[in-house]
């Protein structure tokens, strides 16, 4: 039979060739796929690169040239760094000169064997506050993003309170790397030195105001010493992680409605096909 029914708005039959409507069936579908696919404004997590400083690996590493201490990294600049490291900062290993995850102190890395570190010797005038900083790129300049991650102080060295943790630092957000504002103050310096377990510090969501930024960690130092703490485990996040922005909800149920009239239509087909 070269010809099959289908039914028009009146619910009136037609007779149609079957290649006109195999032409019309796969533009509704390709069409409704296309308006899926376009729909890409998925607010998900953000890549940040390096987010628990496993690069470089540290531990064997001679620290600050300093003789028999190893486990640290000032500065690293190797390729897959990510960061950018200024003034006292750095990476620091598992089981190395800045004691993180020794034995009893329950301060091991959260994620991996390996941690940033801000340090802040306000005794010594070679030492300049540290940061850590990274860009960041691929953002909706209108969209919130949520900032999550692990601080922990350094444990004391030498039974010295002025050689261990205590140490604040800033979070920064500079859209497009400038006009630089805190998101973020997190305060060590009134908790026990004794207090080492990384912590997952509140999440705090900022206004991106730009298509890339830079974010930033650095040192505070209020109590004076030689204190250090450790970051781990830097995420960010959109809005609805992985859920179609609310402007995007008509492109997708326009997708899916094409492909429902076409699935409809051919349902019809079948029917009048069946009924002959």
């Amino acid at each position: 039979m070269a010809t099959a029914c289908i039914l028009n708005r009146d619910q009136e039959s037609k007779m149609e060739s079957p290649d006109n409507r195999e032409q019309r069936m796969g533009f509704h579908k390709t069409a409704g796929m296309l308006l899926l696919l376009s729909c890409c404004g998925w607010a998900g997590t953000i890549a940040v690169g390096n987010y628990s400083f496993e690069v470089p690996a540290v531990s064997g590493l001679l620290c600050a040239g300093q003789p028999g201490q190893f486990g640290c990294e000032y500065h690293p600049g190797e390729p897959g760094v990510g960061w950018t490291f200024i003034g006292s900062s750095g990476i620091a290993s598992n089981g190395g000169i800045f004691n993180l995850g020794e034995s009893g102190d329950g301060n091991q890395a959260p994620d991996g064997i390996q941690a940033a570190f801000l340090q802040y010797d306000t005794g010594n005038p070679l030492s300049v506050a540290g940061n850590i900083a990274e860009t960041i790129n691929g953002l909706d300049a209108s969209t919130v993003y949520t900032l999550s991650f692990e601080a922990a102080q350094r444990p004391a060295t030498n039974g010295s309170d002025f050689f261990g943790g205590g140490l604040d630092f800033y979070v920064y957000w500079c859209p497009a790397g400038v006009n630089c504002g805190v998101i973020d103050f997190i305060q060590f310096d009134n908790l026990p030195a004794g207090d080492l377990t990384f912590m997952a510090e509140p999440t705090v969501s900022f206004t991106a105001g730009a298509a890339s930024g830079s974010l930033q960690f650095e040192a505070y130092n209020p109590l004076g010493g030689d204190r250090t703490d450790f970051i781990d485990n830097v995420q960010l996040n959109g809005p609805n992680d992985g859920v179609p922005e609310p402007s995007n909800a008509l492109m997708v149920l326009s997708g899916i409605g094409l492909i429902g009239f076409g699935l409809r239509r051919r349902l019809v087909r079948l029917i009048c096909r069946s009924a002959m």
